[in-house]
């Protein structure tokens, strides 16, 4: 860019082109020059971009092997007490099906009177 910035400093010099004409194209290579920072800039912000990413990937990676065998624990442990509740439920019912059938499927209070003929009205 400096070269052609020069060549235009040397055209207005030589009276080849016009002040206000060499502004112009000075202001035109600014521009693009700024375009090709601004493209530099862009594609340095992806490149970090995607390292980050991976970067980031390579972490969450790692803690999931650190984590994987904890939850796996945990799991297991749940799983178990679940099947300890479901036993200790399943026995209960069964003692009171137990209970139940001893009373022939009676569902009379203990507390009720004896049955002595007719009730009076």
């Amino acid at each position: 860019m400096q070269e052609e910035r020069m060549k235009v400093l040397e055209m207005i010099n030589e009276g080849k082109i016009t002040v206000d004409e060499g502004t112009k194209l000075l202001q035109t290579l600014r521009c693009e020059d700024g375009g090709q920072r601004f493209e530099e800039k862009f594609n340095k912000f992806t490149q970090d971009t995607k390292e980050f990413f991976k970067d980031m990937g390579c972490k969450i990676n790692e803690m999931y092997k650190e984590v994987e065998p904890k939850v796996k624990s945990a799991t297991q442990k749940v799983v178990a007490k679940t099947a300890d509740i479901a036993e200790n439920i399943s026995q209960k019912l069964d003692e009171k099906a137990k209970n139940m059938e001893k009373h022939d499927g009676c569902c009379c209070d203990d507390e009720s009177p004896a049955d002595n003929g007719p009730r009076p009205e």
